[in-house]
């Protein structure tokens, strides 16, 4: 008998989830992956290009979001096959009070990628850093600030 129960239990908790998967109020709405949400001011796109692409950054951080890992992993295992590319990494900030405390933020963020890049095999003359703080920003109001925290990747041959 008490096994009758359990059973019962079972078939009850497992109708009950099949149920609420199966009456999802938007059936035919999925995720793609690559498409990024996190900054409202720029248009959605997918991100597929490894060769040149940007890494956003939430206020005042220098860590890399997940997301952005993956593809810097794919640009480490494209440099570490092709020894005559290199990468050339634009760090970008505004979030400051000073334009000395943008250069030292944007540095960190060229030097994250770097880190990571070097880690993941990247010999050391494939990389070159720039950071400029807030002198290349194009986006100087508050509402697309999330636009001037920023890397951009671009990979090229070496010459």
């Amino acid at each position: 008998m008490h096994l009758h129960k359990i059973n019962k239990v079972l078939i009850c908790i497992l109708l009950t989830y099949t149920v609420q998967y199966l009456m999802l109020p938007f059936p035919d709405l999925s995720a793609e992956e690559g498409v990024i949400f996190e900054n409202p001011y720029k248009k959605t796109e997918k991100q597929t290009d490894v060769t040149q692409f940007t890494i956003y950054f939430t206020k005042k951080s220098h860590l890399i979001p997940k997301q952005d890992q993956v593809r810097l992993q794919s640009v480490a295992d494209f440099l570490y096959r092709n020894r005559n590319f290199e990468i050339l990494i634009s760090a970008h900030s505004v979030e400051g009070k000073t334009n000395k405390e943008n250069v030292l933020i944007s540095e960190k963020r060229s030097l994250e990628v770097e880190r990571f890049l070097l880690i993941h095999s990247v010999e050391p003359n494939q990389i070159r850093r720039l950071f400029y703080g807030n002198s290349k920003s194009p986006n100087l109001t508050k509402e697309h600030e999330a636009l001037n925290r920023r890397v951009e990747i671009l990979l090229q041959p070496i010459g």
